[in-house]
């Protein structure tokens, strides 16, 4: 309507007349474009049915065209613009020129809603393409959550089988610490955010339960940062899995002291956090499969909770494997 208003307007001089003009095609608008948005989008177009969709179209802009032509000439033109009688020649219904341009102007608004539905469905569609990725992404961090339990209860099932060879009086007091350890996992992991500090402590408790199993065996150096504010939240069990696979290949196979040097620190906007420990030469010489499942797990996981804002290098160079983890955090 105002692109007609102020294609005529000038023509006219007449705001009243202009509006008149233009409003006088809103019938034919209002059938043109809905039978095109309900009816032949919906039947043929969405379908793949081109040849009859363009066919039935055209047909249809032509009878709009015909009917618009004989509402202009023998009732709107003659009762509230011509002040004198036109010339015969005017009263053409399928003079030509005049055709194509009631055609044309007849055209737009249906012309516009094909582009206009095309945009809505293609809107409706990346929609629905981001709510199924989101919903697989969370389903995979459920699954990914839930292996991290087992994972880590099988090492730990297996330190405490070892004591229990030895009948140590150990074994009561790890089976406490344990139940805490997973009880933290279960509980505090549900949720999407836990405190720095609450994976400190996890991580303490571990070293505690692991220098139960291996007393002398090990030297852990856990340092934390003066600047690193405990109370920033991250996601859960992200950092436990990088001590762990120290433990495990740095000090289950070695006979001789194995020292560990864990650092936690806070560069910028940025958390860091290193593990570096020295592996045996054991490791290597008998392959596992399960080697490695906790790294690819905590790889997956920052794939997915932090993207394009984490940075994780494990490097190994002869008998030291150094892991470092930065994070991108939310202060």
């Amino acid at each position: 309507m105002l692109l007609g208003i102020a294609t005529i307007y000038p023509y006219y001089q007449d705001l009243k007349i202009a509006v008149m003009d233009r409003a006088v095609f809103l019938p034919v608008w209002w059938i043109g474009t809905y039978l095109n948005w309900w009816v032949l989008m919906p039947r043929l177009l969405n379908k793949k049915r081109w040849p009859v969709y363009l066919g039935i179209l055209l047909l249809l802009i032509f009878v709009l065209t015909v009917i618009q032509r004989y509402i202009c000439l023998f009732w709107f033109y003659p009762n509230y613009l011509w002040q004198d009688p036109p010339n015969p020649a005017d009263l053409q219904p399928f003079l030509l020129p005049k055709f194509i341009q009631f055609a044309a102007f007849i055209s737009l608004p249906i012309l516009s809603s094909i582009g206009i539905r095309y945009l809505l469905d293609w809107y409706q569609e990346s929609y629905k393409a981001k709510q199924i990725l989101a919903q697989q992404q969370a389903a995979e961090l459920q699954y990914l959550k839930a292996q991290i339990n087992p994972h880590f209860l099988f090492n730990t099932l297996n330190n405490l089988y070892g004591l229990s060879l030895e009948a140590s009086e150990k074994v009561p007091g790890m089976i406490l610490k344990l139940s805490d350890i997973l009880s933290y996992s279960l509980y505090e992991s549900a949720v999407d955010r836990v405190s720095l500090e609450k994976e400190i402590h996890l991580i303490k408790d571990f070293i505690a339960l692991e220098k139960e199993r291996y007393g002398d065996r090990m030297q852990v150096s856990f340092d934390i940062d003066e600047e690193v504010d405990e109370q920033v939240e991250i996601a859960p069990l992200l950092l436990i899995p990088l001590v762990e696979n120290a433990f495990k290949h740095g000090v289950k196979e070695a006979t001789e002291t194995i020292p560990i040097v864990i650092q936690l620190a806070k560069d910028g906007a940025e958390l860091r956090f290193e593990v570096q420990n020295q592996v045996s030469e054991v490791l290597n010489a008998i392959p596992n499969k399960k080697q490695g499942l906790g790294l690819k797990n905590l790889k997956r996981r920052l794939d997915l909770l932090y993207p394009s804002r984490h940075h994780l290098v494990t490097t190994r160079q002869g008998d030291h494997f150094h892991a470092q983890l930065k994070i991108q955090i939310d202060e």
